[in-house]
């Protein structure tokens, strides 16, 4: 009977560890461009197969919505996955709100309510 809790207390502990090492989609990275355009980017990891990004300018989102900006990212490049935009001009005080989705080992992670202030 000793031998069974101890088991029981080992594997319970071991989900624990698990559950508190989850992953988490990676925080964008923004870069304005000059003179016109930005990037938005993660780092490349292992198991990660997809970067989608969302964004608008100067509007917050309503729900999960596309944006004005809208993108699927496939491969990383230079060890990141990249977004990149080579029209749009930033001014200072332009405000991007953004969210992104990392496909990592076949699940879904969003990083919602982004927000970055130029």
């Amino acid at each position: 009977m000793a031998s069974l809790s101890f088991t029981l207390f080992c594997g319970y502990f071991l989900a624990i560890i698990l559950i508190s090492h989850a992953f988490e989609a990676p925080k964008a990275q923004i870069k304005v461009l000059k003179p016109k355009g930005f990037e938005v980017s993660i780092p490349d990891q292992n198991g990660i197969s997809l970067f989608a990004f969302h964004g608008k300018l100067n509007e917050g989102f309503n729900g999960l919505e596309a944006g004005q900006f809208s993108r699927d990212i496939t491969k990383a490049e230079g060890g990141r996955w990249t977004y990149r935009d080579t029209e749009t001009e930033l001014k200072s005080g332009d405000t991007l709100y953004f969210w992104t989705y990392v496909l990592y080992n076949g699940q879904g992670y969003r990083e919602d309510n982004g927000k970055f202030v130029v």
